[in-house]
């Protein structure tokens, strides 16, 4: 696996958070795509997901979905959902995660051995990059650097 080094940008995006079961996560994932749909959004760019807070006696975890949407969102204050105009980050770690049957383990260990090698401090949790590729789907885990030395 190749680690490089590189800034990401998203505009327009769109977030919801959910705790839920470790394998029922797909559905707070579609509670987001199904709200963009009907509000007349489209997607402009990849689901991106972050998993924090896991419970392994529980079987389950926080999970935070980010949506780039075609344009600004206004929401009332009790949404469940969360706009930010930008979700940008000067410089991460980035490793493409091709086999979905693996476990992300070694993708994460990968980068933190990347991380300690170059004497930088990464932010968590990880971006997980979610891309359809001919018909199939790989993530792109994204590591932002929260700082060097």
């Amino acid at each position: 696996m190749k680690i490089k080094r590189s800034p990401i940008k998203f505009n327009n995006v769109l977030s919801y958070t959910s705790v839920c079961k470790i394998t029922e996560w797909h559905h707070a994932a579609s509670q987001l795509r199904n709200s963009v749909i009907k509000n007349g959004l489209y997607g402009t760019g990849p689901i991106i997901f972050q998993v924090s807070q896991l419970n392994e006696t529980a079987q389950e975890a926080e999970y935070t979905f980010h949506m780039p949407v075609n344009a600004p969102v206004k929401l009332s204050d009790d949404s469940p959902f969360h706009f930010t105009e930008q979700m940008s980050f000067d410089d991460g770690l980035l490793v493409r995660h091709a086999d979905l049957d693996e476990s992300m383990d070694e993708s994460y260990g990968l980068l933190y051995a990347c991380a300690k090698s170059n004497d930088v401090v990464l932010q968590e949790p990880f971006f997980n990059i979610y891309l359809d590729v001919y018909g199939d789907g790989i993530i792109d885990v994204y590591a932002p650097i929260k700082k060097e030395g």
